[in-house]
Order: structure tokens, then sequence, then C-alpha cells
């Protein structure tokens, strides 16, 4: 994105703006509707959150363990390896 274009929220002020210098209902109306609409179904969270303690495992097995793929770890805790990710960069 080059550092000249104006983000959605922008865009979506500026509308506003030119709708109340003009008059021009429509288009305000139309800047109200460039939201995004919440998501209609979410999946059940499926792994169990990651916590200190288990941040600590993860890194602890991983060190033991160097020639586990982030996968293979994830799997061995029953996680989604963004969580062993997370663990392995002292996120949590």
């Amino acid at each position: 994105m080059s550092a000249n274009k104006r983000s959605i929220p922008e865009i979506r002020e500026r509308m506003r703006e030119i709708a109340d210098e003009h008059g021009i209902a429509e288009l305000g109306e139309l800047a109200d509707e460039m939201y995004r609409n919440p998501p209609v179904r979410r999946a059940p969270t499926s792994s169990p959150s990651l916590t200190p303690e288990l941040a600590e495992e993860i890194r602890q097995f991983a060190a033991a363990n160097p020639t586990m793929s982030q996968q293979d770890i994830a799997n061995h805790f029953r996680v989604n390896h963004g969580r062993v990710s997370e663990a392995m960069n002292n996120e949590i």
C-alpha cells in the first residue's frame, strides 16, 4: 500500500465532510455503511488458553527436543502452532 493512500476511516470521514458541505444526504448514508460486518459464525475454541505455565512447559519441551517442528510441539500439547510461536517468542 502506497504511503499516500488514505485509510478506510479517513475516506469515510471525508465522505461525511463532502456530504455535509454539499448537502448530499445519500453520501453520508453510504459513509455510514462503510463498516465491517461482525462475523456470522465463529468456531468454538478448540485448544486450551496459553497460560504462563503452559508457555514455560512448551519452551522447556522445545529446548529438550530441538529437532521437533512447532507443529509437532503444538500437537504434543494440543494447542495451535501459533500458541507455540507465542511461547517461543516469550509473548506470554
